[in-house]
């Protein structure tokens, strides 16, 4: 019988992480004795190392950046502005105005993509 491909994958992969691992603990063996257990946590750390970065590498690909679209940082400033105004008027005016800026310039981003 024919074992499918998938398994022959998988089994050929289980066979060289083996083989790889048989290979390290040699490497261990025959290194010193005083140098034996920082070698091994050395291979420790590598390994996890390059899983976490393999992770790390996965999620990347699966986000995607959003560009960012000021239209709702603009009505928050504007409304800050405006209470603000009844405090300290200029400030409140200048925080009013910005956040005008902000939400016309939204505004335009979202009215030319869609």
């Amino acid at each position: 019988m024919t074992s499918d491909p998938p398994n022959g994958a998988s089994q050929a992969r289980e066979q060289e992480i083996e083989r790889l691992a048989q290979e390290i603990g040699r490497l261990i063996q025959g290194a010193d004795p005083e140098r034996r257990e920082d070698l091994k946590e050395l291979a420790f750390a590598l390994i996890r190392e390059e899983l976490i970065h393999e992770a790390e590498d996965e999620s990347k690909r699966g986000s995607t950046s959003v560009p960012f679209n000021p239209l709702g940082t603009g009505i928050l400033i504007f409304c800050l502005g405006a209470g603000l105004s009844f405090i300290f008027g200029p400030v409140g005016l200048v925080l009013m105005l910005g956040g005008l800026v902000f939400v016309v310039w939204g505004a335009l981003i979202t009215w030319f993509r869609g």
